[in-house]
């Protein structure tokens, strides 16, 4: 049986089609970690309603709870790695308390974050390690911050301390440049 040209071009575009969906979805899962030695904290809101807004800073406050204590970006990923679970059934007990009945989704890997400012500190756009936590549909607003090292500090820590943090970053951030020349 002899194909027409009709069929040859079909199958070329379905061939050329499926090639470009892989690389895609190849790149998607395989995002260059720009910012090595930083992890990002993300918590995506349910809606944009105020109430899950609400609910997606206290789920933050209780996952900040529980991070503390890291003392390398190393540590820090096997903490996390090791207790996704935990940080799952945290932000669901939340969820719950707060009267709500949506799931949390929790997963750490690189993604790309917008460029973010805190007060004197920014950090540039690019594919940065992350700890995502999806509330329920994930249709919110989000929020962002550093969890190594910790810069996300709400309100419990000393000045002083928020100071030596950010000019950790910033020593971070000066080496990837350096080392991007």
């Amino acid at each position: 049986m002899k194909m027409t040209s009709l069929q040859k071009e079909i199958i070329v575009w379905v061939l050329l089609f499926a090639v470009c969906a892989g690389a895609g979805l190849y790149y998607t899962h395989h995002l260059p970690n720009e910012h090595p030695g930083i992890i990002r904290l993300h918590v995506i809101a349910n809606s944009d309603s105020r109430e899950d807004q609400e609910l997606k800073l206290k789920v933050r406050n209780e996952i900040l709870r529980y991070m503390e204590g890291s003392s390398s970006v190393t540590e820090a990923r096997e903490y996390i790695r090791a207790n996704l679970g935990d940080i799952e059934k945290i932000s669901e007990k939340v969820i719950r308390e707060n009267g709500f009945t949506y799931p949390a989704r929790a997963e750490l890997g690189v993604t790309f974050i917008p460029q973010k400012s805190y007060e004197d500190l920014t950090l540039p756009a690019g594919n940065y390690e992350a700890l995502n936590i999806t509330l329920g549909r994930g249709d919110g607003h989000n929020w962002w911050c550093v969890i190594f090292p910790q810069l996300c500090l709400v309100g419990e820590k000393e000045p002083g301390q928020k100071l030596v943090l950010k000019s950790k970053i910033k020593e971070l951030m000066k080496k990837q440049q350096e080392k991007a020349r």
